[in-house]
């Protein structure tokens, strides 16, 4: 952007609540969801509480926002994937990429695990959370949809029951390398996802 370009308005917004939401990611993944401050966000971030408050209603909104942000990350996978020309070719980079997610995504996990148990020990949120979470399944729903090739192979299990065994998985071999990095190999997904889609083309799940 040249030096004399003014941002405007909604640029300048735009810009504040990135830096909110990256600094937000940094204080929660060190301390943790219900040890941090907003007014530690705020610091972290270079900007007042006040910026926060006009971008974020609360703590809970904040960190919805840097969730809703890795799970983007994590949709920008599928976008990879399905540019390629074959079925196999996409299963291998969608594999491999969410498997270096994993590893490159840590604080971000370690956050989603933090907010869901907040979450479900929060009535008045949980509803709000739910939503947010069963959104993100109908999003890896649609993704299986669109993109399963009108000729060949075509799944036999429902999209809806697909989009949730993989959802379980790939949330099982995160908490797992979370857990314990060097005992859960770099490949398991990699190695799991022919087996999966052979057993949704052939009904069995």
């Amino acid at each position: 952007m040249p030096a004399t370009q003014r941002l405007t308005r909604e640029e300048k917004k735009a810009q504040t609540r990135e830096r909110l939401i990256e600094a937000a990611a940094r204080v929660f993944a060190e301390k943790g969801f219900a040890e941090s401050s907003l007014d530690e966000v705020a610091d972290a971030a270079g900007l007042t509480k006040g910026a926060v408050y006009s971008n974020f209603e609360n703590k809970e909104a904040l960190v919805a926002a840097v969730l809703k942000a890795h799970e983007d990350r994590q949709s920008g996978i599928s976008d990879v994937a399905t540019g390629l020309p074959t079925l196999e070719e996409q299963q291998a980079v969608a594999a491999r990429l969410f498997s270096e997610s994993v590893n490159e995504e840590r604080d971000a996990w370690l956050l989603f695990l933090d907010f869901t148990a907040y979450a479900l020990r929060n009535p008045a949120i949980y509803a709000d959370f739910l939503a947010a979470h069963r959104a993100g399944r109908q999003r890896i729903a649609d993704m299986i949809d669109q993109n399963t090739p009108a000729e060949g192979p075509r799944f036999k299990t429902d999209v809806d029951q697909a989009a949730l065994i993989f959802g379980i998985i790939g949330n099982g071999i995160a908490i797992e390398k979370l857990i314990d990095p060097e005992g859960v190999p770099d490949d398991l997904f990699d190695k799991l996802l022919p087996v999966l889609i052979d057993a949704f083309e052939a009904g069995r799940l």
